[in-house]
């Protein structure tokens, strides 16, 4: 079992699982019919090999189709690379708000609810709470594709150090 990054997250009962094989996040990933992403900030400012680690989640987010909300950091950084068509803006709170709310059905109002977040880019302390809630006050089953482990997601990568991690994003978008 992996320990959390963050020493004082104290999970519960309940921890989730630190996935070490890539592709068995790529399996997770490929079963779910409905995907939200949500990319943070400090991955603008976080590199994977020669590019953002904001571009690895866009393209993780592109290729399985799922609907991708960047914060605002994120998203003046896309909005600045022309790539802002059909990405939605909202800070993370409110989309902890919105999935939080049993009658929310997800960014467009009509359909299926998500049966996959995804979640890369926040500062560690803060995507925590965000996870916390939803794993204690919601069905949905959430991914961490962070470099550190987040007891609070359903599925986390363990600690690895940033040549591996670079290297597991690479699996994945390889293989998805």
């Amino acid at each position: 079992m992996t320990n959390a990054y963050q020493k004082a997250n104290a999970p519960g009962p309940e921890v989730g699982v630190s996935v070490a094989d890539p592709l068995s996040i790529v399996n997770i990933i490929k079963k779910s019919s409905h995907v939200l992403l949500i990319i943070g900030a400090q991955s603008v400012v976080k590199m994977v090999g020669d590019r953002t680690y904001s571009d690895v989640l866009f393209e993780i987010g592109s290729k399985i189709k799922a609907e991708i909300i960047a914060t605002a950091g994120a998203y003046r950084y896309f909005s600045e690379k022309g790539q802002a068509e059909g990405l939605s803006n909202m800070p993370l709170i409110n989309v902890t708000d919105r999935l939080r709310d049993p009658s929310w059905i997800n960014l467009k109002g009509e359909g299926e609810k998500y049966d996959l977040i995804i979640v890369g880019g926040f500062l560690v302390y803060y995507v925590s709470q965000t996870l916390s809630t939803l794993k204690n006050f919601t069905e949905y089953r959430t991914v961490s594709l962070d470099r550190y482990h987040h007891p609070n997601a359903r599925f986390s990568l363990p600690n690895l150090e940033k040549e591996e991690w670079s290297k597991y994003l690479e699996v994945i978008l390889s293989k998805l």
